[in-house]
């Protein structure tokens, strides 16, 4: 794209955000900002996913920031009632930039947007979802951050599929060394807005060039990226203490047993997370959510409702409404904390002190809120499809 026709798309599709009506009180965690990125074909996800899932998960109200195509006029018909609509998120308009950059491909756009949070964010940290994330259970401070520190859960070990194996090398060129952790593994991923811009300039200065230019070049033209890979490449490298990590394990076989055959190019060896990675960041974490479309059975509108409402089972729901939570066992594991995008971490029997742990937080939240989100879903459940 010629300098003349950058300019151009910046005048004509402008990058803003809309000014809202009201300030929002009571919000949960305000130094974070929720980001998602969106168009308007996204829509159905956002309502039966995030938005749903957030009124019963979700304590108080967020700080969040839904971003829109800015030359899509579907988008801009859509923003209007957004803005209106739980969660009361903020809406901002990205201008477009040279189709050939990201393929004219949305999803490319996207991966390529996120890399400028500093266009639309107003608190620290930004705390990235998905259009198709499914909140889980009650969401606690203690899940998001630890000492002060956001929580990072990564994937190591062995590469998914071939797809995933080929991402691990696309971040390994990127950064000149071996990529450490797969980070398409929680939702919110929350990340300081100052080391997300760090990491689009350290890349820049790394290969000389300018960020589009890269993109093009590498992610482009190779297929195979994933930028919260990239993210969690650069702060595990130059931010590390500032982040509260955990390494879920994904071995070839149940047991943990971690084969080699199984290691992509990209990925660290297993010997430098012996070396590099302490034995308290390998215990299980509890997640909040789901990458829901990538969770079994999807969208079966059964597993669907089962799904929303286990979290508001184990908090408390075998009491308030036990009829919704017979399918429910009060003692076992709730699977649904522990698996991501078809990897599952429950082969670690850790897993039920991590969720013990999480519930005795959740019992902590004062009880008529608590109760209050339980008897939505109660109420709620039986009529919700997807």
């Amino acid at each position: 794209m010629s300098e003349q026709t950058e300019v151009s798309y910046q005048k004509d599709f402008p990058s803003y955000c809309l000014q809202r009506s009201f300030e929002l009180t009571n919000v949960f965690i305000p130094e974070v900002e929720l980001y998602l990125r969106m168009y308007s074909n996204d829509y159905r996800n956002y309502k039966t996913m995030v938005t749903r899932s957030m009124r019963y998960y979700w304590p108080g109200n967020a700080s969040m920031v839904v971003v829109l195509d800015s030359e899509n006029e579907e988008d801009h018909k859509l923003a209007k009632g957004l803005v209106e609509t739980y969660p009361y998120p903020r809406i901002c308009f990205q201008a477009p930039v040279d189709p050939k950059v990201y393929r004219g491909r949305g999803h490319e756009r996207m991966q390529r947007d996120y890399f400028y949070p500093e266009l639309f964010a107003s608190k620290e940290y930004i705390g990235y979802v998905d259009t198709d994330t499914l909140f889980v259970t009650r969401v606690t401070k203690d899940l998001l951050f630890e000492d002060g520190k956001p929580v990072i859960i990564g994937f190591y070990g062995r590469a998914f599929c071939g797809f995933w194996s080929k991402i691990s090398e696309t971040t390994a060129t990127l950064f000149k060394t071996k990529e450490v952790m797969r980070c398409m593994s929680i939702f919110p991923v929350i990340i300081k807005v100052q080391h997300i811009v760090g990491a689009r300039k350290y890349l820049e200065k790394l290969h000389n060039t300018t960020f589009d230019e890269l993109y093009e070049k590498y992610v482009v033209a190779i297929d195979s990226f994933a930028q919260y890979n990239a993210f969690c490449q650069f702060i595990w490298m130059f931010h590390r203490d500032e982040y509260k990590f955990y390494f879920q394990l994904i071995p070839h076989t149940m047991d943990g047993e971690w084969h080699g055959e199984k290691l992509s190019p990209g990925r660290q060896t297993p010997e430098y997370y012996e070396k590099h990675v302490k034995p308290e960041q390998k215990i299980p974490k509890a997640r909040s959510s789901l990458h829901y479309r990538y969770f079994h059975d999807w969208p079966n509108p059964v597993t669907y409702r089962r799904t929303l409402m286990s979290g508001l089972c184990y908090s408390g729901g075998f009491e308030i409404c036990k009829e919704k939570c017979n399918f429910f066992n009060k003692t076992a594991l709730q699977v649904e904390m522990f698996i991501f995008d078809f990897n599952d971490w429950t082969w670690d029997k850790r897993c039920m002190e991590a969720q013990k742990r999480h519930y005795a937080s959740v019992q902590k939240e004062p009880n008529d809120t608590l109760r209050s989100a339980i008897q939505l879903g109660c109420d709620e459940i039986d009529s919700l499809t997807i």
